[in-house]
């Protein structure tokens, strides 16, 4: 798989491909670790996976925001991100350092 996107159905193929494992059974998987991240952002507002990285929820302040085409302002209302910090094993493997 060498393409910079991917979408759920890929990576279920791919595990598929590499373990013979049912779809249907991956996907269950798949969207049970999702839940996991998800109640656990909603809970804690943050949650560690050790040897992966963080996901936080930041909470991001109203701002002015200005359309680039007509110049028009308007309010970007307050809201809720997630940035995720890949950890140092992460960014070592990235950075080609074993």
């Amino acid at each position: 798989m060498k393409r910079n996107n991917i979408n759920k159905n890929d990576i279920l193929e791919n595990i598929k491909n590499h373990h013979g494992l049912p779809i249907s059974f991956l996907e269950k998987i798949f969207d049970f670790i999702f839940d996991i991240i998800l109640e656990g952002l909603e809970r804690d507002g943050k949650l560690k996976i050790v040897g992966f990285g963080t996901f936080k929820v930041l909470n991001k302040n109203p701002r002015i925001g200005r359309n680039p085409k007509t110049k028009a302002k308007y309010l970007i209302k307050p809201r809720k991100v997630v940035v995720f910090s890949p950890s140092l094993e992460v960014k070592k493997k990235v950075n080609g350092k074993n």
